[in-house]
């Protein structure tokens, strides 16, 4: 029996903690036991930090910390003093997506720009104090809704490493 437990003990452990090689760089899972999503991050380059109280999600460091991103689920997108009619989700994702342009990144120079209220999605990248950022915001439209958040922030001299990088994480994304 003993025996037994080692084996499934190892098949998980194996599972678990497996990495991935993509161009070069490895790629461990995470997965958020709250919401039910994953990603895979690049786990030489990115450190997971240590988990908030209420396990929404993760932030992830590079080591001279000059790289972060973030990856958490939310009930709600706008700030708790807004007003918001959660029986309307995906009216939500465009106030959001208005909010994030104007608010979070009015200063910014934005590049990319993509609303797909449909979809509940919308997607921002741009530049912003010298670095690159990216956010990704996804309705999951299950019996308790909840928006899947993905940002990610990097210096403009590490673009070409990055963006090979935020393509693999995002192709990774399961909800």
């Amino acid at each position: 029996m003993k025996k037994i437990i080692y084996a499934l003990f190892l098949i998980v452990s194996t599972y678990c903690f497996a990495l991935r090689e993509v161009d070069g760089v490895l790629y461990r899972q995470y997965v958020n036991s709250r919401f039910g999503f994953s990603l895979e991050y690049p786990a030489e380059i990115l450190f997971m930090q240590p988990p908030p109280e209420n396990n929404d999600g993760r932030k992830f460091l590079s080591d001279n910390e000059e790289t972060s991103m973030l990856i958490y689920g939310t009930y709600t997108l706008l700030p708790i003093n807004d007003e918001i009619d959660d029986s309307n989700f995906l009216k939500n994702v465009e106030n959001n997506y208005y909010y994030t342009l104007y608010n979070d990144y009015g200063n910014a120079n934005v590049t990319y720009k993509v609303l797909k209220e449909s979809k509940g999605l919308y997607i921002v990248s741009g530049i912003i104090n010298d670095k690159i950022f990216y956010k990704r915001v996804q309705l999951v439209a299950n019996s308790e809704p909840y928006f899947m958040v993905f940002e990610i922030e990097y210096p403009i001299i590490d673009k070409d490493k990055y963006n090979k990088i935020v393509e693999t994480i995002v192709k990774s994304i399961e909800i």
